[in-house]
Parts: C-alpha cells; sequence; structure tokens
C-alpha cells in the first residue's frame, strides 16, 4: 500500500532528524494537455531506521495545489517548500533577450502598419467599385465596353492585398507565442540571482529500507498544439490526414527520456445553472424619428435600446462551457526535450480516407471554379483545432487556423484551390433603373450576368454555379429572378443562394444569362446593391 498525501504546503516540525539526504527528481512521465500537463517526478533513496529529511533541489516550478506524494518503503510525515538564492551574472543573457525582444516587437510592428496600408489600399479599390461607403464608383467613368476588365482588374488587387494580411496573420499568431516565451524568460531572468525551488519531504523509516518516491502535479509551461496536414490525391481521391503534435517544454529544466502521453483535451468541466424563467414579452415598437430638436432626435434611439435591452436581458443565455473527449495516445518513444523555445513535432494520428470531389463556382467572388472535398472522420480520434496545412497531390496550397475541432463521425467540406481545367468568365451588363405602373409608380433596377462555363477535361464533369439572389429587406421591395432559371433556391437553408448544375461533356461549353429585377416604391433609394 503505498501512502499518499495531498499538499496544502504543510509545515514540518523539527525533531532530532537521523540524516538529511539531497535528492534530484528527474521528470521520468509527462502526460500532456493542449493547455498543461501533468508531470510525474521519481527517485529512489537507502534509508537507515529513524526520521530523515529528503530534500529535492534544482526544481524549477512546482504546482503545491495540485502536489500529490507517494512514498513506498517509508512513511511520509510531512512537506514543505523552500528556495535557495544563488548570485549569477545574467548580464550578457539578459542583453540578448530584450535585443530579441526588441527585434520580434519591432517586427510584428511593422507587419501591424503593413496591414493598415493594406486595408486602407483595399477600401480605397472598393470605393472604385462601389462597393465602399464612399467614393464614385469608377463605372461612371469608364466606358461600358471596359466594365468587366477593369472589375477583374480592381478584383485582383483587392484579393492580392486580402491575401497579404492573411498570410501575416498566420505569421502573427508564431511570432506572438516566442514574444511571449521572450518576455516570460527575461522576467524570471531577475536581476541577477538565481532561486532555485527545494521541496523537503519528511520520513520516518522503522528500519533499514530503500524508499521510493513518486511526485506528481500540473503545470501550464508545458503541453502541446495540434497540427493538422491534409494531403488531398485527386487519382485515388481519398484524403491523407495527419496529426501532428508540437510539443513545448519551458519548464525551465530540459527533459531526457520521458515517457510521455497526449491528452486530447482534458475532460470538460461546467458548473450547474441556475434555472431562471424564460420571459416572453410584446415587443415595443421603435418610436418613429420626428422633425425635432437636435437634442429630441438624439434621445429616441437611446429610449429603444433601452427597450431593447429590457426585453432581451429577460432571455436566458447559457456561459460558454468547455467540452473534451478525454482520450489519450501514448507516444511509441521516448521524449527528450530541452526546455526554451524548441518544440518537438511528433505526427500522432494517421489515417487516409475516401473523399468525393465536386466542382463549385461562387459567382459573386472572383470567377473561378474551385474544387471541393467532401471526408469523413472515421478515424478513432477526433482532429483537434489548431493550425492546419493544406495539399493538392503533394503540393502545397495554404495555411489557416481551424478554430473547431472535428469530431468523429463529422462530415468535412473545404476547398482544394481552383480547377485550372475548368475555366468560367462572368461578364456583366450595364445595371437599369426605371418606373412602372400607371397609378402606384414603382422603381425599377435590374441586372445581368452573361455567363459562360468552359471544360478542358477529356471526360464529362459535373459543375455546381452559386450565385445570391438579393433578399427583399423590406415588404414594399420585390426582387424577381431573371434569365435561366436555378435549379435549386435557398441552399443549404440560406436565404437568396441560388444553384445551377451543368455537366459538362469532354471539352464542352456552357453559357447562360441571369440576374434580377428590384422593384420598390417610386421616390425611395435603395441599400445594398452599391456598385450595379
Amino acid at each position: 500500500m503505498k501512502p499518499s498525501l495531498l499538499l496544502a504546503c504543510v509545515l514540518l516540525p523539527a525533531p532530532l532528524l537521523a540524516a538529511d539526504f539531497n535528492v534530484t527528481a528527474p521528470v521520468s512521465e509527462a502526460v500532456l494537455f493542449p493547455s498543461q500537463a501533468h508531470l510525474t517526478r521519481t527517485f529512489s533513496q537507502s534509508l537507515p531506521a529513524g526520521e530523515h529529511q529528503l530534500v529535492i533541489s534544482g526544481l524549477p516550478e512546482l504546482d503545491l495545489d495540485s502536489l500529490q506524494v507517494a512514498v513506498e518503503g517509508a512513511v511520509l510525515s510531512g512537506v514543505r517548500q523552500g528556495f535557495a538564492i544563488t548570485e549569477a551574472d545574467v548580464s550578457a543573457r539578459r542583453a540578448k533577450l530584450d535585443a530579441a525582444i526588441l527585434e520580434l516587437e519591432q517586427t510584428m510592428a511593422a507587419a501591424k502598419a503593413a496591414d493598415a496600408l493594406d486595408q486602407q489600399q483595399i477600401h480605397h479599390l472598393q470605393s472604385l467599385m462601389g462597393q465602399a461607403p464612399q467614393g464614385q464608383a469608377v463605372f461612371a467613368q469608364v466606358p461600358v465596353e471596359k466594365w468587366s476588365s477593369a472589375w477583374e482588374s480592381i478584383g485582383k488587387a483587392v484579393e492580392t492585398r486580402q491575401a497579404a494580411i492573411n498570410q501575416r496573420a498566420v505569421v502573427r499568431h508564431d511570432q506572438q507565442q516566442k514574444l511571449d516565451v521572450l518576455r516570460q524568460e527575461r522576467q524570471q531572468l531577475g536581476q541577477g540571482q538565481t532561486r532555485s525551488r527545494e521541496l523537503v519531504l519528511a520520513v520516518s523509516a522503522g528500519k533499514t529500507t530503500a524508499a521510493k518516491v513518486k511526485l506528481q502535479y500540473f503545470t501550464r509551461q508545458a503541453g502541446w498544439q495540434n497540427q493538422l496536414r491534409v494531403d488531398l490525391d485527386s487519382d485515388s481521391e481519398t484524403v491523407a490526414v495527419t496529426g501532428i503534435a508540437q510539443i513545448q517544454n519551458r519548464t525551465g529544466e530540459d527533459w531526457r527520456n520521458v515517457s510521455a502521453t497526449l491528452g486530447l483535451v482534458p475532460a470538460g468541466y461546467r458548473h450547474l445553472p441556475d434555472p431562471q424563467p424564460w420571459i416572453v414579452r410584446l415587443a415595443k415598437p421603435k418610436p418613429e424619428m420626428r422633425k425635432q430638436s437636435l437634442r429630441a432626435v438624439m434621445a429616441e434611439p437611446a429610449a429603444y435600446e433601452a427597450d431593447m435591452e429590457e426585453s432581451v436581458s429577460a432571455m436566458p443565455v447559457a456561459p460558454p462551457v468547455a467540452h473534451g473527449f478525454d482520450m489519450r495516445v501514448p507516444l511509441s518513444a521516448p521524449l527528450s526535450l530541452a526546455s526554451g523555445n524548441a518544440s518537438a513535432r511528433v505526427p500522432y494520428q494517421q489515417a487516409e480516407l475516401p473523399v468525393s470531389l465536386g466542382r463549385e463556382s461562387y459567382l459573386w467572388q472572383q470567377p473561378a471554379v474551385l474544387l471541393v472535398g467532401e471526408w469523413k472522420n472515421a478515424s478513432p480520434l477526433p482532429w483537434l483545432a489548431g493550425s492546419v496545412t493544406l495539399l493538392r497531390d503533394g503540393q502545397r496550397l495554404t495555411r489557416y487556423h481551424r478554430h473547431e475541432s472535428i469530431k468523429q463521425g463529422e462530415q468535412v467540406k473545404m476547398s482544394f484551390g481552383d480547377d485550372p481545367r475548368l475555366q468560367i468568365a462572368v461578364v456583366r451588363e450595364p445595371s437599369r433603373e426605371g418606373e412602372t405602373g400607371l397609378i402606384s409608380k414603382e422603381s425599377t433596377l435590374s441586372a445581368l450576368k452573361n455567363i459562360t462555363l468552359t471544360s478542358h477535361y477529356d471526360k464529362p464533369v459535373t459543375v455546381n454555379l452559386l450565385d445570391r439572389l438579393p433578399v427583399a429587406g423590406n415588404d414594399d421591395i420585390t426582387v424577381t429572378a431573371k434569365g435561366k432559371a436555378a435549379d435549386a433556391n435557398d441552399v443549404d437553408d440560406v436565404k437568396g443562394l441560388q444553384r445551377w448544375q451543368f455537366t459538362l461533356p469532354a471539352s464542352g461549353e456552357e453559357s447562360f444569362k441571369q440576374g434580377f429585377e428590384i422593384r420598390y416604391p417610386a421616390g425611395e433609394r435603395l441599400s445594398g446593391v452599391e456598385g450595379l
């Protein structure tokens, strides 16, 4: 039977001790979670009969609240924590850290400034297209026959700027992590003194024995992040999915031959709810704006917001909760990892899964036909949230951060980039405005697109084209689809989302017109149609 003690930092009595033993307790086991780790330290010590102190020195960090001590072969009577302070010259290391922190801060500041500049350029370009709240659309000054090329050029410029912003966002995540590590090390470095933690165990032995001691506790200075690699093989129509654990050790102590296990998110915790009645009331109408003094006009929205706040607060809203899977994957080989900025990348799960490939084009974006894959997580483990590297036939397409895990049995749909053997051209006709009706006059706005889809496949291929039909936000606005009728409306329960499906023969082509007409009360103005 192993006596065990859950600690609350117990003060030791001070009887005569037979001997003090200075021992070391290296990390022997680590259960790693995404935000923490459960570490185990073990050692053995020969003891004569009597009462003794086992002084474990050189501990970089220790969580007394979660510490458990188990002693076999002796009786544990108390535990206390102490510190040994030694002088050390850390000026060179401190200067090096300060320089590294300054360089990284300047790099991140330059990236932030570049983001602001790119965002400003995007806003300017969108104003030229009439999609920003300021500026006159460039199409009012460009000949009609050049509208399509102007739209395409501006769209490509916007896409390039946005891609640069997205790429810097991916890099910024890693830079921030590195900066946090440097700042933490700089803070722990102090001003030239090294404080070493000691743990003192009071034990007693009735006879000469070999005591075996095990320390276990949680730390937030170690853990792992998930990286997902998804590689599409378009010939075999499969995806090779690999889960990679990026393990960090920032405990201040190097690990050598540690038996490591990955925990796939610790068991979730949620508080018991406090049930409250769900009250439903009649909504108060929004007060109409009247031509009064500026103070009166500004006071009405505030009163309306107060009414809405009262009605919303009555509805019970559940707080965020943590969910987990409580699954573990032992690593096949012992782990050796130095403390600091280094990390270990260890594949922990691999699967080759069938994928259903389709082709889709979203006509309100930059015209292109995307290769879309759908696959089901049939593996025995979830794929956790984290960085995703996407490849197609061995070529890397992109890297992004996925905030949601992929649960067991979940269906996943993702883009694998443009299909180079399918081309689509979208030419917008000039929009038309007019009036209709004799008694109740209405204003009209109509727009049409000429769409041409071309296949360079040597076999038939099916393509889904999707576009958005405007959705009326008022009862006195009517929207009518024009041109070729869609094969499906309100696709995926998205109002106004239309789908056309074509099966093109080998080297085939399909052309059609698609558009809409909007009718609204004469004398009124429409919003949401800027750029048409």
